[in-house]
């Protein structure tokens, strides 16, 4: 909770005023002056913010006198809170639609994506080691409600005396008092800020031991006498209380540091060297120069009952205020301070108030026409008393000369109009139609052919009209993160480092320069730790159908038991290879098998093919020979009849044709035979034949 009080416990000096009186040290009166010049404005929202705070309690009598109601005449008025519900479906939202903080590399940076990713590792450790994600729906509820929260980010050294841990702190809107005229949601332009809490006298023992001989100078019970921050619940109720003020008193400030301008590319780079180290650096680079530049710091203060304490410049190496403010409405330009800061309850708060009035009226109505009272005839009762007697079962006692249907009658009540009703569900329905629409809200959940996501989808379509409360809740998100980058880098060791990410930080981790240049943050989808994040990434992947492995995604899960799981998986792995490797072997044993029985198969047929081939030229050789036998035989044939052609010239003439018949008939029977072949030889011996008769005549 508390933060600089931790500093003095492990050894700073103390401010040589903290014994003084508050009225004599420098820093008291700077206090005091800041008060007078900015309470007055800062009060008149503080009013107001109280008021939004009383409304969403469900304290919203506070306006009877002005609407005309009368708690002694009617008892107490009744509170319908629909502001509750308002509240708590905003906030709820916010709660399940939580985003992390990540930092993300560079465009300019290629390879400063591993430093960027230890960097979120330790920013989200911190977060999840804090609950920051749950302190930081607190300061948006607290925004919602009033219009402006702050969170306070410090170190605590209780624990980690060297290193430190990232402590946060809501604080509410009537705790802290600020420059009333700054615009930027950095605080950048704010030049002051004073925060107050309240410690007991054990709380604050506990954290500053030496404080133990101090504290009857300090003043017991003087926290309730300064008249600061009277908003504050412990200003109420300290009569019987030993309660000390805690301040810290920021300021904004300058100091002057050196850096290395590099006259020929205009770079400018810090420089944390002594004077006669520049000197040699500039052997080797001619090019460069020190320069001196003024850079905006902070300096703090702390005070217990407005008695210095410690003064520290720029604390845990941070150069801006630690506190990041949360927005609802912001109007900077307002003139009336006590419309700059709004809330979602500020607009609702009038039909609050009138749905209150008009249903405690109508419930009036309704109590009058139960007991409305009785018009009695004078001497009509035996009793005359017995007419105040009201409720069900009441007895009335007439004398006999009375007449019942004349001398009793009840009192007329007024009617309950027929539009009242309606009235107030128009007043309900505005309370809710001022900040968004029903789909924001979910009314129509009673329709039932709506599937969930499609009512999803409305209701965040209907969060368009609070994307600007969101948009903020953003950017104070990131401002966070960029307090928690700064604080990891300027306070942790590498051995702390080493230890949460499990290997030791990058070689570029705590350069100043790198969140400047080479990394940005920004949010993320919330999860409770960086590896579900990884686990959540991984699995869009393989669902946008990329590769990623079965067993990366059960180590970056959070399957309880998923070592033993990683075991037997990679058990079926072994056998499935195993016996994927011997169905491989028989595959290869078989395709070698079949290889030697194809290369058989196929020495065979080469075998028979040369053995048909030797067969095929014998035939051909045998078909040659006897082609060349028929041949011969015709060609001996044709000589034969040549022969007999010379001898028919001796022969007569009738021996001449029956030898001619006799050679026709043998021709016939013999084409018969031979399919032809005669013809050849007939052809071939004529041929012959007429060779002959040509060289005998040549002869002759």
């Amino acid at each position: 909770m508390i933060n600089q009080i931790t500093s003095i416990c492990i050894g700073v000096t103390q401010y040589r005023g903290a014994m003084t009186w508050p009225t004599s040290n420098p820093i008291s009166r700077e206090i005091d002056d800041f008060w007078k010049e900015s309470q007055s404005l800062t009060q008149q929202w503080w009013v107001e913010a109280d008021r939004d705070t009383k409304m969403l309690m469900g304290q919203q009598n506070y306006g009877n006198n002005s609407f005309g109601f009368n708690n002694m005449r009617n008892n107490e008025q009744l509170q319908f809170n629909k502001l509750l519900r308002l509240h708590n479906m905003i906030g709820g939202y916010q709660r399940d639609n939580r985003l992390a903080t990540i930092v993300q590399p560079g465009d300019n940076d290629p390879d400063s994506g591993e430093t960027a990713d230890q960097r979120s590792v330790l920013i989200n450790w911190s977060m999840h080691q804090d609950n920051t994600y749950d302190r930081i729906s607190d300061c948006f509820d607290g925004a919602v409600t009033t219009g402006l929260n702050l969170m306070n980010i410090w170190m605590d050294f209780r624990q980690d005396p060297e290193n430190g841990e990232i402590k946060t702190e809501r604080l509410p809107y009537n705790s802290f008092i600020m420059d009333n005229y700054w615009t930027k949601s950095d605080l950048s332009d704010c030049d002051r800020v004073l925060t107050r809490r309240y410690l007991g006298r054990r709380q604050l023992l506990s954290l500053y031991p030496k404080a133990k001989k101090d504290l009857p100078l300090y003043g017991k019970g003087y926290a309730a006498k300064d008249g600061k921050f009277q908003y504050l619940a412990q200003n109420w109720s300290q009569g019987q209380q030993e309660m000390y003020a805690y301040d810290e008193y920021w300021t904004q400030d300058y100091k002057s540091v050196r850096k290395i301008l590099d006259t020929r590319t205009g770079e400018v780079v810090d420089w944390d060297g002594t004077y006669e180290q520049f000197q040699m650096f500039r052997k080797y680079n001619s090019n460069v120069e020190l320069i001196t530049a003024k850079v905006p710091t902070v300096k703090l203060h702390v005070l217990i009952n407005n008695n210095v304490i410690y003064e520290e410049k720029s604390p845990y190496g941070l150069d801006r205020l630690p506190f990041v403010p949360f927005l609802c409405y912001h109007y900077p330009e307002a003139q009336n301070y006590a419309f700059r800061y709004q809330g979602i309850i500020r607009a609702c708060r009038d039909s609050q108030i009138e749905l209150n009035r008009r249903r405690n009226r109508m419930l009036d109505i309704l109590d009058a026409q139960v007991q409305s009272g009785l018009m009695v005839k004078e001497d009509a009762l035996v009793n005359p008393e017995d007419a105040f007697f009201q409720g069900p079962g009441k007895i009335l006692f007439f004398k006999n000369s009375s007449n019942l249907a004349s001398d009793v009658a009840p009192i007329p009540s007024p009617p309950v109009a027929q539009g009242w009703m309606e009235l107030i569900q128009s007043i309900e329905s505005e309370i809710m139609d001022i900040v968004g629409p029903e789909e924001l809200f979910a009314q129509n959940l009673g329709n039932k052919d709506m599937s969930g996501v499609l009512l999803k989808l409305k209701m965040g379509a209907g969060l368009t009209g609070l994307r600007n409360i969101f948009d903020r809740l953003n950017l104070s998100q990131k401002y966070i993160g960029e307090i928690f980058d700064q604080l990891i880098v300027n306070n942790f060791s590498p051995g702390k480092i080493a230890r949460i990410l499990g290997k030791p930080p990058t070689e570029f981790f705590f350069d100043n320069s790198f969140t400047k240049y080479s990394c940005n943050v920004e949010e993320a989808e919330l999860t409770a730790s960086q590896r579900q994040l990884q686990f959540m990434q991984a699995m869009n992947f393989k669902q946008m159908g990329m590769n990623v492995p079965t067993k990366y995604l059960i180590e970056k899960s959070t399957l309880s038991g998923k070592k033993e799981l990683i075991e037997s998986m990679m058990q079926e792995e072994q056998q499935a290879a195993q016996m994927q490797q011997q169905q491989a072997q028989a595959q290869l044993q078989q395709q070698q098998m079949l290889a030697h029985s194809l290369g058989a198969k196929a020495e065979a047929d080469l075998a028979a093919a040369e053995e048909r081939k030797t067969r095929a030229v014998a035939d051909i050789g045998l078909a040659k020979e006897r082609a060349s036998q028929a041949e011969h035989d015709r060609a001996k044939t044709a000589l034969d009849n040549a022969k007999a052609l010379q001898e028919l010239d001796a022969i007569p003439e009738n021996r001449l044709m029956g030898l001619m018949d006799f050679i026709l008939n043998m021709q016939e029977r013999q084409q018969a035979l031979s399919g032809g072949e005669e013809e050849d030889s007939e052809l071939v011996a004529q041929r012959v034949g007429s060779n002959s008769n040509n060289n005998e005549a040549m002869g002759g």
